[in-house]
């Protein structure tokens, strides 16, 4: 039993990183004024498929200071996909901001996460019942229950078998008719215990592996929507020759 749960523990803990960590980077940061905007321009590299990444802007003056923008649009905030230019529009009038001397802009990807896995995690259920589901569902409790409820059968049943085998062993030694029926009773029911709880275990575990693939091929469906639907039509702000551009893009 303690050396499943350390297992579990470890395998999360060596998933975490791929959750968490980003081997995006953030180059060519540059940034001009145009009316009431600051435009930043920036690019991103490296980044993984299906990535989402949080994007922050801030700026630091000659006193050190930071100032973080809050009217801004583009390419700032959750839900930035892709490598490559990206734009941020800092509307310095709607928040009343005075800029003076120099400053520095700074753009950092705050953090990162892959949406939707997909059913390669049934692997990681093949492991330990449970684990897979983790990283396909938002909620975390169906895993954790199987997880809880597949181990803790098994760690049962397990204890229940050295039972029927230390009776049984009682039982063969005995020579008193009353012990031999009652030695015999405990090792049958001990290993009818060891039976059924093994079995619904596998039978949970089981259905976890489908279940964690099925939901890792709905997942992967829906993250394939999720990026067609970045380059399908619809309105588009741009930056373009110096100036503010809105159009409308079809794709055929």
């Amino acid at each position: 039993m303690r050396l499943l749960i350390i297992l579990v523990i470890t395998i999360i803990l060596f998933q975490l990183p791929c959750l968490c960590q980003t081997k995006a980077k953030i180059s060519d940061v540059d940034f001009h004024i145009e009316d009431r905007y600051i435009i930043v321009n920036y690019n991103i590299v490296g980044s993984l498929q299906r990535e989402q990444m949080t994007i922050e802007l801030k700026f630091i003056n000659e006193k050190n200071e930071t100032i973080v923008p809050k009217t801004i649009t583009g390419d700032a905030g959750t839900k930035i996909y892709g490598d490559g230019t990206k734009t941020i529009l800092w509307d310095i009038v709607a928040d009343q901001v005075t800029l003076s001397g120099n400053i520095k802009t700074i753009v950092t990807i705050i953090n990162s996460k892959i949406l939707y896995s997909g059913p390669s995690n049934a692997l990681l259920s093949v492991i330990v019942p449970g684990l897979g589901g983790y990283f396909v569902d938002k909620s975390k409790v169906r895993a954790a229950v199987t997880t809880l409820s597949a181990v803790g059968l098994i760690a049962y049943g397990l204890v229940q078998k050295h039972q029927a085998n230390k009776y049984y062993s009682e039982y063969k030694s005995s020579t008193t008719p009353d012990d031999i029926q009652t030695l015999f009773t405990k090792a049958d029911n001990a290993n009818h215990n060891y039976y059924i709880s093994t079995r619904v275990a596998a039978g949970i575990w089981a259905l976890d592996i489908f279940w964690v693939t099925f939901k890792g091929i709905h997942n992967g469906k829906v993250a394939k929507s999720a990026y067609s639907a970045l380059s399908s039509d619809g309105l588009r702000l741009n930056y373009v020759n110096n100036g503010l551009q809105v159009g409308y893009a079809v794709s055929f």
